[in-house]
């Protein structure tokens, strides 16, 4: 079938638009004038079975969230979000609405996520068991924070996952604790699991439906890719055939590559061993890289540290993984021909992770290794990256909230040279953007706001300006630093003939909009493959 679309404003790169395109069969045949596409269309035989008109329409490559969890997003939209709780309170009641609404049975357990206390109004602390046995003492609670990297439990969710006085913290993790050595119900890092295997196991029923429900919130804001971590070693099996079984059964499914996290290197070579090694699986549910955790969060004071954190000299954070581990598994992932990214926060863990890839790009990088977040930076460490051709993977939208926080955590001198995204991307080195979802929303135009103001959503502030980019190279970061990523920058991230026909129909000329213009942009139309997943 070949479909032409035409009259609209087509994003092709730089300063160069086009006005019609020709679909054929899921692949983009031509770009261009009307004149030169239907001339194309007629010079190869082809007929135009379908003609769209977009009525001066701007369109861009779909968009390509390099780093989130789909299934933390589904599993959000179905459980309890607390993202909008602004106090400890407000919290709990909607803790305790969610439970009036949604009667938990024998053997549930009422999970949430998205609170930070940062955000809180009546106390800036954490929230503790104590809190939450103010929502229930006969079922288990477990609201995890925004970051993902702690999380508070109720007394009844530690009295079923035998975390008491005498429990020990475990390796790259932590059990926090009142003045008498009770628990109090802080949990963070490595330790989360020890109350996770209180939680029922999830069904590929369970992931389908979770996934779907985060895919259809993608394709609204003209995301046709994305690159999430969902698989791990606890249920990598029952993750796979939920994602199969979505792909049976939704035809606005959109593309998938897969970010995949073990830390057994038995576990992980047989997942490799099943085809599951980089650039396996096809263009709609792809494999790619083995994705490691170095460290936490900035928020939680988790993230790692070189030097103890400038409002709390008691913590340099938690490495989640010792240097050993590290050169381990990127050794075993690379002589596998395997891709590695690796979570990095702190300066601390990035000085680690950079060492590990250190040992495994002597003679470059062709398999693309990468750090996910890359935020508290000197300069020698950015440079670091540009010498070994370290990808990067950023979330501009951490400014947001991290801008209020990062010089207290870190001190001023350091706050100076972090979050330099601007810099990393005009150094030359491949830099995408990525929303980390659900720790924060999937919208890409707040995230490509943050990117051009580097100010917070509502304007106030604006932190190293230096660092801002503009709405084309936020775009490309979005789209071609996407796909390079994944290792598709020959098929995906431009509109061009030979590529893939993914793109989005924008609600406005975001190439001539105002900053906060561009934030409410909304997808009026996404095409994967030459298929319409959303139309508004």
């Amino acid at each position: 079938m070949a479909h032409l679309y035409f009259g609209g404003k087509i994003y092709v790169e730089r300063e160069v638009f086009a006005d019609s395109m020709l679909v054929c069969d899921g692949i983009i045949e031509a770009v261009g004038s009307h004149e030169e596409v239907t001339a194309t269309a007629a010079q190869k035989g082809i007929t135009i079975t379908q003609s769209t008109d977009l009525g001066g329409k701007t369109v861009i490559p779909g968009i390509n969230d390099s780093h989130q969890h789909t299934f933390g997003v589904g599993k959000l939209l179905l459980g309890v979000n607390l993202a909008q709780a602004d106090s400890i309170d407000a919290m709990v009641q909607t803790g305790i609405s969610h439970l009036e609404k949604h009667p938990l049975t024998a053997g549930q357990v009422l999970v949430g996520r998205g609170w930070n206390q940062d955000n809180f109004t009546d106390e800036k602390r954490m929230p503790t068991r104590h809190d939450l046995d103010r929502i229930t003492t006969e079922y288990p609670v477990i609201f995890t924070r925004a970051c993902g990297h702690i999380l508070c439990a109720n007394s009844k969710a530690l009295q079923l996952a035998g975390i008491g006085k005498d429990t020990l913290s475990v390796q790259g993790g932590e059990i926090y604790r009142d003045a008498d050595g009770t628990p109090n119900g802080l949990i963070s890092e490595n330790a989360i699991e020890m109350i996770n295997t209180i939680i029922p196991p999830i069904t590929a029923e369970y992931v389908a439906q979770a996934v779907s429900l985060a895919m259809k919130s993608a394709a609204g804001h003209g995301i046709t890719t994305l690159q999430t971590n969902d698989i791990d070693g606890a249920h990598w099996q029952t993750v796979q055939q939920g994602y199969h079984l979505l792909y049976e059964t939704n035809r606005d499914a959109i593309r998938i590559c897969h970010q995949s996290t073990f830390t057994d290197p038995a576990q992980y070579r047989q997942f490799v061993d099943d085809g599951c090694d980089t650039g396996g699986g096809d263009d709609m549910l792809m494999y790619g890289p083995l994705k490691l955790y170095s460290d936490g969060s900035l928020g939680a004071r988790t993230a790692y540290m070189k030097q103890p954190y400038a409002d709390d000299a008691s913590t340099q954070g938690i490495p989640t993984l010792t240097q050993q581990q590290l050169d381990s598994l990127v050794q075993t992932a690379d002589q596998n021909g395997c891709q590695v990214i690796v979570h990095c926060i702190g300066n601390g863990a990035m000085e680690m992770v950079l060492d590990a890839f250190d040992k495994v790009t002597q003679n470059g990088n062709p398999h693309r290794h990468g750090i996910v977040h890359c935020q508290i930076t000197d300069r020698q460490m950015i440079q670091r990256f540009a010498d070994r051709d370290i990808l990067a993977f950023v979330q501009p939208i951490f400014i947001h909230y991290d801008m209020t926080v990062v010089e207290s955590r870190v001190g001023s001198q350091l706050a100076q040279t972090s979050y330099a995204f601007g810099d990393m991307y005009r150094m030359g080195i491949h830099t995408s953007y990525g929303t980390d979802s659900p720790v924060e929303d999937m919208n890409p135009w707040e995230n490509i706001y943050c990117a051009i103001t580097r100010s917070r959503l509502d304007g106030r502030g604006e932190y190293l300006p230096q660092q801002k980019v503009d709405i084309f190279d936020a775009i490309d970061q979005y789209t071609v630093g996407s796909a390079y990523a994944q290792f598709s920058e020959n098929k995906k991230g431009r509109l061009k003939s030979g590529f893939l026909a993914d793109f989005a129909v924008l609600d406005r000329d975001i190439f001539t909009a105002t900053p906060q213009e561009i934030m409410s942009t909304k997808s009026l139309l996404t095409v994967v493959g030459g298929r319409t997943v959303y139309k508004a």
